[in-house]
């Protein structure tokens, strides 16, 4: 306005001293002094507009070092970009003033420091950026948080580019603008998004700062049952159990307060329906474009099916242990090994053995082949192998010795666990105690099968071996002979100390019967109280059981028969030695029969039974010599 006063003051004092002079009267031309008044008003009113355009237009601050072309390449970006003489702000394009909404105020930022424009947290960067620029690095690229005309922070990537022989630095922007086919892709992901959200199984939802809840998609209404609209957003909490409620509050805060990273949890929800369902709940902190937490995202997922199983699955465990403790079994898990390592005993084991289950896992206290008894140990091992190895379930009765010294017989049953690549992961079974006529119908039965105990032969094998020999025997005059050992007195054993200290008895006999076996010769138990021996092989290495094998091996090669009193002595003496069975010695008597295939005996039953009557088998009498 004072502009205007000034130029109408000047055009009228030019009319009062020139138009006097070019003749005209002032009465006369009264009206050429209003027009030549109101012209100069408008020239006044074009000049003013003309300096206030001029103070709005962005301008270059001229300093020394300036570089005039990269103020000219700036000005003609398209592009927000700003130039700095070391960190003062020289010149700013319209693009830039235009973007940040600084256009109201060109004429107060330029000249400021530009790290006025910059978020505290970017002033590092800053520094960085220009450090590197400065460092001869012609163009470095960096992020900054711009300051905007409405009071916001917006977070930009930004290039660098230093002006050579200057102390000028032209930062660049990316463009504000998208492309038509950048916009339609946006809006297509936008779609994709909100589509994505609408259809997802799982609950979805945000909350404020406040823990109102501002957003969810269908799946939350239709985990809640909600029914009509909500006009107004609803606590959080408002949803789940009272008793639940103030924990899942409390955890939230944190999460929004920074103090968590993630929130995981269980709860119970409430429909609206007044009906309960337990939920999963995981929930990540929500920021804004200055990086304030603004609230959180959570997805919610049903677990009620899941609690239910879990349940079940805890009683029905719960029933099995109960049952377990009330069984008067023990239940195991264990390795296959020979010291039998457990990994899991059923409390049983206290009545069956005396210990407790924690001592029987802990192999640096015991091992369960301790608790077998020595004469059973392989047997037990025997029997195992070959049922696992064959990928059958196994049936076994033993002995063990308890914790105070008693000898029980037990029934085990059980099988290998093997893993899905075929792979024998351990043994699992039951051991009970098993009665008095049990075991020894056990015993008797073990006898007539394979005496694993002693490592002789069963009687099904010795009776193939007896038949093929004797068919060689009569093709080719090879020596065969057959022993039966006849072991008196069981009966009075059995009555005065039990059925068990004559089977171990027995057991005993066997154990040294076990040298006279070889590849050719075999020893078996054909009848509780009888043994059979069989020899075919005449050697010195397969005769080194008697005294002088040497000898008697080359009497036997020129006359078999000659030897078969020697024979016959040396088993007596190889018998002969008492047995002892817990501290209880006991001296048995034997009768040995003997007889050799050939001469007109080539069936091997006859041989047999003529075997066995001559040990006395059939009678109550004394032996009969047959030689």
């Amino acid at each position: 306005m004072s502009v205007y006063l000034f130029a109408t003051v000047l055009l009228a004092a030019v009319a009062a001293l020139v138009i006097p002079r070019l003749g005209y009267s002032p009465d006369s031309n009264g009206l050429l002094y209003v027009s030549i008044g109101l012209a100069g008003c408008v020239a006044a009113l074009l000049l003013s507009m003309a300096y206030g355009a001029r103070r709005t237009a962005p301008r270059i601050v001229r300093a020394t070092g300036s570089s005039p072309e990269l103020g000219a390449f700036a000005a003609n970006l398209s592009t927000p970009a700003v130039l700095l003489d070391n960190d003062a702000l020289v010149f700013v394009n319209s693009a830039f003033l235009k973007h940040a909404r600084w256009e109201p105020y060109a004429d107060e930022i330029v000249g400021m420091p530009f790290s006025n424009l910059v978020h505290p947290q970017s002033l590092l960067d800053l520094t960085a950026l220009l450090t590197q620029s400065r460092d001869g690095e012609e163009r470095t690229s960096g992020s900054l948080r711009i300051a905007y005309g409405d009071g916001g922070f917006r977070l930009h990537s930004v290039t660098a580019l230093r002006a050579r022989g200057s102390s000028m630095t032209l930062l660049q922007f990316p463009a504000p603008y998208t492309s038509v086919d950048a916009q339609r892709s946006e809006l297509q992901l936008l779609h994709h998004c909100k589509d994505a959200v609408l259809q997802l199984p799982q609950a979805l939802f945000r909350v404020d700062r406040e823990l109102r809840l501002i957003f969810w998609n269908p799946a939350w209404r239709n985990l809640v049952r909600a029914v009509g609209t909500d006009a107004e957003p609803k606590p959080l909490a408002s949803f789940y159990h009272p008793e639940d409620a103030e924990t899942l509050n409390a955890r939230v805060k944190a999460l929004l307060d920074g103090h968590l990273s993630e929130l995981v949890t269980e709860a119970r929800l409430i429909r609206a329906d007044n009906t309960t369902a337990h939920v999963e709940l995981r929930c990540h902190a929500v920021t804004d474009d200055e990086g304030s937490l603004v609230g959180a995202v959570g997805l919610v997922t049903d677990v009620s099916n899941r609690r239910r199983n879990e349940e079940a699955l805890r009683a029905s465990r719960h029933s099995l242990r109960t049952l377990l403790s009330n069984l008067r079994a023990m239940i195991y898990r264990g390795q296959n090994n020979r010291d039998w390592s457990m990994e899991f005993v059923s409390e049983g084991c206290f009545d069956l053995t005396g210990y407790e289950a924690f001592e029987l896992i802990d192999e640096s206290r015991m091992t369960f082949r301790s608790l077998i008894h020595p004469d059973d140990r392989e047997f037990v091992w025997n029997e195992v192998q070959a049922r696992v190895v064959a990928r059958e379930p196994y049936e076994l009765t033993y002995r063990i010795v308890d914790r105070s010294g008693q000898t029980k017989w037990v029934w085990d049953q059980g099988c290998g666990v093997y893993s899905a690549r075929d792979e024998l992961m351990g043994l699992e079974g039951f051991i009970v105690e098993v009665a008095r006529r049990q075991m020894v119908e056990e015993n008797a039965h073990r006898r007539l099968t394979f005496e694993h105990s002693t490592g002789l032969t069963s009687a099904s094998m010795f009776i193939d071996r007896l038949e093929f020999s004797a068919a060689i025997s009569a093709r080719t005059a090879l020596p065969c002979a057959v022993f039966a050992i006849n072991v008196g007195e069981l009966e009075h054993v059995a009555t005065r100390f039990g059925q068990d200290y004559a089977d171990r008895v027995m057991i005993d006999l066997g154990r040294r019967l076990e040298v006279t076996q070889g590849q050719l010769n075999c020893a078996t138990l054909l009848d509780p109280h009888v043994f059979v021996v069989l020899v075919v092989d005449f050697s010195a290495d397969a005769l080194a059981w008697c005294g002088d094998a040497q000898q008697l091996a080359q009497r036997a090669a020129e006359h078999p028969d000659a030897v078969l009193d020697e024979l016959q002595e040396n088993l007596q003496k190889l018998l002969e030695a008492p047995v002892r069975v817990e501290g209880h010695e006991f001296k048995v008597p034997t009768r040995i029969g003997c007889a050799s295939i050939g001469h007109g005996r080539t069936d091997p039953k006859k041989v047999l039974d003529h075997v066995l009557a001559a040990s006395g088998w059939d009678v109550g009498g004394d032996a009969v010599d047959v030689t």
